[in-house]
């Protein structure tokens, strides 16, 4: 019965009947998971996905359904508990920048490569143009779902997005078209 009740009723249920929330985690585990370790790395991806439900379910009585999905909430979560990270976060990337440059190949990702070159260019972008691209590309939210999650406007989101993308391309103008920016596609978005 809870796997058919939209998030917001789940959510409400759930500050009176805890184990409701559990209907919650069996939805968007996978992809709050997946989020994470593509920002973090698999090390840590499964204590902040975790820390990310238990955020929530501490929070659960303040849920506001902004949208029909509770998944911007949570990536807006998890967003919060990866600033907590972030040290962590930038010593990844510079360590994957380090291997990078001293192997000959792509560093493997689990859904692409990421070239060393895409990896400097994502550690070089401002925190809310690589939170506001990551959510969308990695993330795979729609803009307006990434307005949801950062608390901020959908053209707040296009913008930091249509910046970080530039930056990123004059990032690249000095190495091959294939150096990773086109690595960074929007979800749903045609490759060129």
């Amino acid at each position: 019965m809870e796997s058919s009740l939209p998030d917001e009723e789940l959510l409400a249920r759930a500050v009176d009947d805890p184990h409701a929330f559990g209907g919650v985690y069996e939805r968007y585990g996978l992809s709050v998971r997946r989020y994470v370790v593509r920002r973090v790395g698999d090390g840590l991806g499964d204590d902040i996905a975790s820390e990310v439900f238990a955020r929530a379910f501490r929070a659960r009585s303040r849920y506001r359904a902004e949208h029909d999905s509770a998944l911007p909430w949570l990536l807006g979560i998890a967003n919060h508990v990866i600033a907590d990270h972030r040290r962590l976060e930038r010593r990844r990337l510079a360590a994957l920048e380090r291997v990078a440059r001293h192997t000959p190949r792509v560093v493997e990702h689990r859904d692409a490569g990421l070239a060393p070159e895409l990896v400097a260019a994502l550690r070089a972008l401002p925190s809310v143009e690589r939170d506001t691209l990551l959510l969308v590309v990695w993330g795979e939210l729609t803009q307006e779902e990434a307005a949801v999650a950062l608390g901020v406007p959908v053209g707040t989101v296009s913008s930091r997005i249509t910046r970080a993308r530039k930056r990123l391309m004059e990032s690249s103008l000095g190495s091959a078209p294939s150096a990773g920016v086109t690595e960074l596609r929007s979800h749903g978005e045609p490759h060129a």
